[in-house]
């Protein structure tokens, strides 16, 4: 064998490999031999670049959560990489398809033919990043196996004037003026490739394994896993309708037939209908438990158990406070929605079926909303205290006694319109008190005669909850056979 001169081009991914120097002579067997012995060196390149992955999960997830985006950025076979990993999120992870977006050097043409010239046009990075509206709470990640890609480079200093937080994926040591421009690089030094400067190779597979990295620990770190069971999913094909039916059914154990349905009255969101189809809630709660857990479907369940346990403590698993606007407009949607949603349950069925009972010591659906109007009464008169005294009693109400008068008032014989006009009407007047607070206001606090400190925002969660077991009470019974 000749002696290898020293390489002309200092850039690792365009040095030549001396383990594959005679591989124009080998067998097929051979050249497989080779290539499998360079592939194998990959993870570990990988792993030595393990803490810099993690931090860059931690930026991307803290951009999501502000509401921002991942935006990848590359040339060639980088940007096409980037392009993919972006474009398997939506069925994958149910995201939305601006969240994560691939900008590939030569646009759209460029994933299926190659552009030349394209990655050198640094006016061409520039434009990408501001056509996207690229902003403070976005995170660019640029990819350039070689580190010197012209787009790539002028696409991340654009993003960098914009505000946006930047990081740098490259297969050979980047020089000072990335590593001072971008927050984060992953460096993965796999090494010269088995043909010199393919990069689609080693450093292809090394770019495709940390982006799959990247956006699934991103993707767990946002609740969108349970398990390891990608849970955060719209039914949108064949394949992931069965698979969220096979999902619902291997965490809560029901059968086919009851994953589908309650898959679909969840409109279609796996993970929503994991929570109702566990604890028999309905479609609007699951979706609060969801929220107040941040969206891991584990710590919803953890909630919703809590509560289970605490029954003489209905309020203090629940936060005191909004966790965030998003939070506390699913709460008053859901308490200004439960009227209309009894209304339609009613218009769906009779007044004879709403005077039914399940069992003979039951209550008829009318008696759940007539409790439902007495509830909600109580209610807001301890929402009126809370929102105009400091600190105030709250006095205790024996629901026990309250309820032990409903039955005997004959409230069955009551036409149905009549009872959930009345449950209207008490509804919109706790709702013109809770009109324009501000999320400060859900924090104060009353003083329970019984269970002591309880905020605004604990018992309103309380209540709609409370809404909800009733609803899907009169839900259940309504969608049961008849009996003949």
């Amino acid at each position: 064998m000749t002696e290898i001169s020293r390489p002309l081009d200092p850039r690792l991914t365009e040095q030549r490999n001396p383990a594959t120097r005679e591989i124009d002579l080998a067998d097929p067997l051979t050249i497989v031999d080779m290539i499998s012995a360079e592939d194998r060196t990959v993870p570990e390149a990988i792993a030595r670049e393990r803490e810099a992955i993690a931090s860059a999960i931690e930026i991307v997830v803290d951009c999501f959560r502000q509401g921002g985006r991942l935006f990848y950025v590359g040339a060639g076979t980088s940007g096409r990489l980037g392009v993919l990993d972006a474009a398997e999120c939506p069925p994958t992870f149910g995201t939305e398809p601006e969240m994560v977006q691939g900008i590939i050097a030569g646009g759209p043409a460029a994933l299926v033919r190659s552009q030349e010239g394209a990655e050198d046009d640094v006016e061409a990075g520039q434009m990408a990043i501001d056509e996207r509206g690229v902003g403070e709470r976005d995170v660019v990640l640029g990819i350039a196996t070689s580190s010197t890609t012209p787009f790539v480079r002028a696409a991340l200093r654009r993003a960098r004037e914009r505000g946006a937080r930047t990081g740098f994926l490259c297969c050979t040591e980047p020089d000072a003026e990335i590593r001072g421009l971008v927050e984060i690089c992953i460096v993965l030094k796999v090494g010269p490739e088995v043909i010199a400067g393919s990069t689609r190779m080693k450093a292809g597979t090394a770019t495709k394994l940390v982006l799959n990295t990247l956006t699934t620990g991103a993707m767990i770190r946002l609740g969108k896993v349970y398990e390891n069971l990608m849970v955060d999913l719209q039914a949108w094909s064949q394949k992931l309708v069965d698979r969220g039916e096979r999902i619902v059914m291997e965490v809560t154990g029901c059968g086919r037939a009851e994953a589908r349905d309650v898959i679909e009255r969840a409109d279609g969101s796996v993970k929503t209908a994991l929570v109702m189809q566990r604890f028999g809630v309905g479609c609007g709660e699951a979706a609060r438990l969801l929220l107040d857990a941040w969206g891991f479907v584990r710590r919803a369940f953890a909630l919703r158990e809590s509560l289970l346990r605490e029954p003489r403590s209905p309020y203090r698993a629940y936060p005191e406070s909004p966790p965030d606007a998003r939070v506390l407009a699913a709460l008053l949607d859901g308490l200004d929605r439960v009227p209309q949603r009894l209304r339609d349950l009613h218009a769906a069925s009779d007044d004879g079926r709403w005077s039914a009972r399940p069992a003979p010591e039951r209550w008829c659906p009318k008696e759940h909303a007539v409790h439902l109007t007495v509830a909600n009464e109580i209610q807001t008169g301890r929402v009126r205290r809370i929102l105009s005294e400091m600190s105030p009693l709250l006095p205790n109400w024996d629901e026990t006694v309250e309820n032990a008068k409903i039955r005997p008032a004959g409230h069955d014989r009551r036409p149905a319109r009549e009872i959930l006009g009345e449950f209207a009407a008490s509804r919109a007047r706790l709702m013109e008190l809770l009109n324009g607070r501000t999320i400060e206001d859900f924090g104060r606090a009353g003083r329970h005669e019984t269970l002591g400190r309880v905020t605004l925002y604990q018992l309103l969660r309380h209540v709609v909850a409370h809404d909800d077991h009733h609803t899907e009470a009169v839900r259940r019974f309504l969608a049961a056979p008849r009996d003949r």
